[in-house]
């Protein structure tokens, strides 16, 4: 147990530490298992860190993020942290270190969650409208074989007249650093709730647009699997439009 403690506070270390030296928005899902009663803890712990001096100059988004269905995945959050750079990331890490908050917040969070993941991502296009009132996220994983065949499918698809009355937001991202795993890429789309993304999803049935982009992206990539996430809390000045790439 101590042994998965100390893990845990590395991997929580990197929740604001951990990012590419890319110049593109880059972001990181560190996902982290907490019990029904510490989950208020978590964010009255990340809350204080926020509010703290040393991170009235954080240059980034932080998004706390509630597992809603995941499969197996032994994780309940995911702390989300986004960058518009690498230069932005390692101004604020040089701050941390060594800061009394950032130390008493990694002490809480050792307490308080069990470490499960920890996946870099870089954000390679975006399309729809970005708002940040969309709070139901819908992640797909993929193995993908052809990334440009890929991105030129979903250039496709929401470039037709399906595609432009998509209500959420879509984000390709590609993985960076993720250990031994077949994910390269994820799809991250937004909605602001369950009730739309049912509704866009059950308007696809039959469509041509629709079949059309699943024919020339299964040709280009495996689909592993889907999660459902949903925003509890966000920190930071930063809108999802300023780490989305047009």
């Amino acid at each position: 147990m101590k042994t998965m403690k100390t893990i845990g506070l590395a991997l929580v270390g990197l929740l604001f530490l951990g990012q590419s030296a890319a110049a593109s928005p880059t972001w990181s899902a560190i996902g982290v298992a907490v019990t029904p009663e510490n989950a208020p803890k978590v964010v009255k712990a990340t809350d204080k860190l926020m509010n703290s001096e040393v991170m009235k100059e954080f240059p980034g988004l932080l998004v706390l993020q509630a597992h809603v269905a995941d499969g197996y995945n032994p994780a309940t959050h995911s702390f989300v942290p986004l960058y518009k750079s690498a230069a932005d990331r390692e101004a604020i890490a040089q701050k941390l270190m060594g800061d009394d908050a950032w130390k008493d917040f990694q002490k809480c969070m050792t307490k308080l969650t069990e470490p499960v993941s920890n996946v870099m991502y870089r954000t390679l296009k975006s399309w729809g409208e970005i708002v940040d009132t969309d709070h139901v996220w819908m992640s797909y994983s993929f193995a993908v074989s052809d990334p440009p065949a890929l991105l030129a499918a979903l250039e496709k698809f929401m470039a037709s007249e399906t595609g432009k009355k998509s209500p959420g937001q879509v984000h390709l991202e590609g993985a960076i650093a993720g250990g031994m795993s077949p994910v390269t890429h994820l799809i991250m789309v937004g909605y602001a709730s369950e009730a739309e993304m049912e509704t866009w999803r059950d308007s696809l049935a039959g469509n041509a647009d629709w079949a059309a982009y699943l024919k020339a992206s299964r040709a280009s990539a495996q689909l592993l699997g889907a999660t459902m996430l949903r925003d509890v809390k966000a920190w930071g000045s930063l809108s999802l439009e300023d780490v989305s790439v047009p």
